[in-house]
């Protein structure tokens, strides 16, 4: 068994223990709904090194909020005070999406550990949809 697959496995667990039941996509990621957005928990491997990994918690805070230099400033101003996470917009052809992403060193994982950094990602997501949908334009996931 990999090692990604061990903690994939570890992060499930955790997760289960303490929510009860979790959905879990193909691919060994973790999906969890919270109010109006989705918080998905993956694990990959740590760059090149197959011994290492990294338990990245990402929260949608929105799709389709168009790209705008006063959205980008917003996102700096949220980063430069944000104490666990990174806000950051992707754009391509077929979407835009607006994530939050706080990562985790997967090789000592601590269940603590993990359910803060769960708990952080889901309370601030909730917070700054609103935020980013109002201000900015854009969809929630609850507004799919």
């Amino acid at each position: 068994m990999s090692k990604v697959s061990q903690i994939q496995k570890k992060v499930q667990s955790i997760l289960s223990s303490e929510l009860g039941s979790v959905r879990v996509d193909a691919d060994g990621s973790i999906s969890i709904p919270y109010e109006s957005t989705l918080v998905t928990i993956q694990v990959e491997q740590f760059a090149s090194n197959a011994d290492e990994t990294v338990v990245d918690v990402m929260a949608l805070i929105s799709f389709d909020t168009p790209a705008s230099s006063a959205l980008y400033k917003w996102i700096n101003e949220k980063n430069s005070n944000l104490k666990f996470g990174t806000l950051y917009h992707l754009e391509s052809a077929k979407n835009r999406v607006m994530v939050l992403q706080y990562s985790l060193l997967g090789d000592f994982l601590d269940p603590a550990e993990l359910l803060n950094a769960v708990r952080a990602v889901v309370i601030v997501a909730d917070i700054l949809d609103d935020e980013v949908v109002n201000e900015f334009g854009g969809r929630r996931f609850s507004d799919k």
